[in-house]
């Protein structure tokens, strides 16, 4: 026989939104999984909900308990069911760190600087400017590696 898995973000997301679950029909092992600070970020990806969370989230990480912070979305957000497309960050290591060190070195500015550079150079750009530095071509080869 299966075990049954307990609630996931997706189900206390669920529960405050579209099917307006009631706190106390979870589990005690859910309601201990309840994490304010994981709701308030899967929230905010809904961008007509992203000023009303970034008021909250004052109350509800520190301040009020899981319980009253599900109550509190419970019964303050409307009743749909949306999709939100979680946001992800930039991905640091899209390319080769020492590129992107040589590439803030060679125009003093940033890492996070570079990586943006690296993004808009090509590679032959890249290529010229790691040979001005004395890098060898199997070192220019692994450093341009996934870089077009």
């Amino acid at each position: 026989m299966a075990k049954k898995q307990g609630a996931t973000i997706f189900d206390f997301i669920n529960g405050i939104t579209h099917q307006k679950k009631e706190w106390h029909s979870y589990t005690e092992t859910d309601q201990k999984r309840f994490a304010p600070y994981i709701v308030n970020r899967w929230l905010s990806m809904r961008m007509e909900l992203i000023d009303l969370i970034n008021e909250l989230q004052k109350y509800t990480i520190g301040v009020l308990s899981p319980r009253e912070t599900y109550r509190l979305y419970h019964g303050f957000l409307p009743t749909n069911k949306t999709f939100a497309k979680y946001v992800k960050g930039k991905k640091e290591d899209k390319f080769d760190k020492q590129l992107i060190s040589q590439v803030a070195e060679h125009y003093k500015i940033s890492k996070s600087e570079a990586t943006d550079y690296v993004e808009l150079m090509d590679k032959n750009s890249c290529a010229d400017l790691l040979t001005l530095y004395g890098h060898t071509n199997s070192d220019k080869k692994k450093m341009l590696k996934g870089k077009k």
